[in-house]
């Protein structure tokens, strides 16, 4: 069942923790921070005085997990420089957007974008248009002052801005390099969105290394993370395009993937940022008939299941969101965002059963 779009007051502990749960699932992570200081604060308060200080270290502890799986949303891939699947919910805890390089295009000069509001060294005070800025109250409910949240969420803006500015690859594949040069110049290749680039380097690393650790990897990666058919640039250059409008205008990457979908139907990735974008406004159903159309072009497209397994969760069709967990799980079992989709949908399952 789909969380209402206000988070409401007076709710159980419980139900907070579910809708914690819930509006993460979604993408919706203004949402999710606003459910979560209720629940700390109910925490907080509760129980005996001479109980009070330890069910606030324990919900310090819960929202300082809660904070480093959101971090590991926000820097891990996704679709964009195709995820994080993002599936970038990654994309979720990973949902969706699920990425350690946002908002690149060719050139690098549009990445990290999401955390660069244009304000030297400072936060957006708008929570809805900078994510991490609404972290700041839940720094303050564990002990913090204000002048130390925002410090240290500046400083956590400025490293993760960092992380997401590589130095762009050779545009043409090198020759004689070793296997895991191949491999690690493919990651780079996929970094920066150049997937027919990073397809190359990727069979190189296999033809070298063929079932060797690094060549097992490579083949691993060229099947779940580069699209299934060569991409013309163009589909490309407008994948990434409304990679970066998902995160300053929903309805434009909307239209653009739609778009892509109609002109390059062969090409998975604009379906799984789709869907990503339907599941965040509550289309379920939408949400699910695009995410089936990808893993019919691409079945290893990782993001598109892990993006299915959140439809199904918030829809309470457990036994389907664990079907398609274990689809990643057999896909790529180190998958980096299955973790924390997996705990989140137990955690669901566990609070309707008890």
């Amino acid at each position: 069942m789909k969380p209402p779009d206000q988070v409401p007051e007076g709710l159980s502990a419980q139900e907070y923790q579910r809708l914690v749960a819930l509006y993460t699932l979604m993408g919706r992570h203004t949402h999710a921070t606003r459910a979560l200081s209720y629940l700390s604060q109910l925490r907080s308060g509760r129980g005996q005085a001479g109980e009070k200080e330890k069910e606030g270290e324990q919900a310090g502890a819960e929202f300082a997990s809660a904070l480093m799986q959101y971090l590991k949303q926000i820097s891990h891939e996704e679709d964009g420089e195709e995820e994080s699947g993002g599936d970038a919910a990654s994309e979720a805890s990973k949902p969706g957007k699920e990425s350690s390089a946002r908002h690149r295009n060719i050139s690098g000069g549009a990445a990290g974008k999401e955390l660069d509001d244009g304000k030297a060294g400072g936060l957006s005070r708008n929570e809805e248009d900078d994510p991490i800025y609404s972290m700041k109250e839940q720094l303050m409910s564990i002990g913090l002052t204000a002048e130390e949240a925002e410090e240290y969420l500046v400083k956590l803006k400025k490293a993760l801005q960092e992380m997401t500015k590589p130095e762009p690859p050779p545009r043409e594949v090198p020759e004689d390099l070793g296997a895991r040069e191949y491999w690690e110049l493919a990651l780079r290749y996929k970094q920066v969105g150049w997937t027919e680039q990073a397809r190359d380097a990727l069979i190189m690393a296999i033809e070298i290394d063929g079932d060797g650790v690094v060549g097992r990897k490579a083949q691993c990666f060229l099947r779940s993370k580069i699209p299934k058919f060569p991409v013309p640039l163009m589909a490309e250059q407008m994948n990434i395009q409304g990679y970066n409008q998902m995160f300053t205008n929903e309805k434009e990457a909307k239209k653009t993937f739609k778009e892509l979908v109609n002109q390059y139907p062969d090409f998975e990735w604009p379906y799984g940022n789709l869907g990503s974008l339907l599941i965040k406004e509550g289309d379920l159903g939408a949400a699910e008939e695009v995410l089936k159309q990808a893993v019919v072009i691409n079945p290893y497209y990782i993001n598109a299941w892990l993006h299915l397994s959140r439809v199904y969760a918030i829809e309470s069709r457990y036994s389907e969101a664990d079907e398609c967990l274990e689809r990643v799980l057999a896909i790529d079992p180190a998958d980096p965002n299955w973790p924390g989709i997996r705990e989140l949908v137990d955690q669901l399952k566990f609070d309707r059963f008890n």
